[in-house]
């Protein structure tokens, strides 16, 4: 889901001299790619727990904020 090029932008944003090393690009794209299936399966049963077939925000936000204290502006 997240581009290995995208991952340079953010730290070029960061530092513009910075590079970081394919391999590292590879594992931090692994790492979020696994994060986001977890957070929207999650998201998807609690959906499933209070009767509806639709993921809504409020899913994605109540297992955000229990399950990895992100809090999400505007919502």
């Amino acid at each position: 889901l997240l581009k290995r090029r995208r991952i340079q932008d953010l730290v070029s944003a960061i530092d513009p001299l910075e590079r970081v090393e394919p391999e590292v690009e590879e594992l931090l794209c692994s790492i979020a790619d696994e994060f986001i299936e977890s957070v929207a399966g999650f998201a998807c049963e609690l959906a499933k727990h209070r009767g509806s077939d639709r993921l809504e925000a409020c899913d994605l936000k109540l297992h955000l904020e229990r399950n990895w204290n992100i809090r999400v502006p505007g919502f």
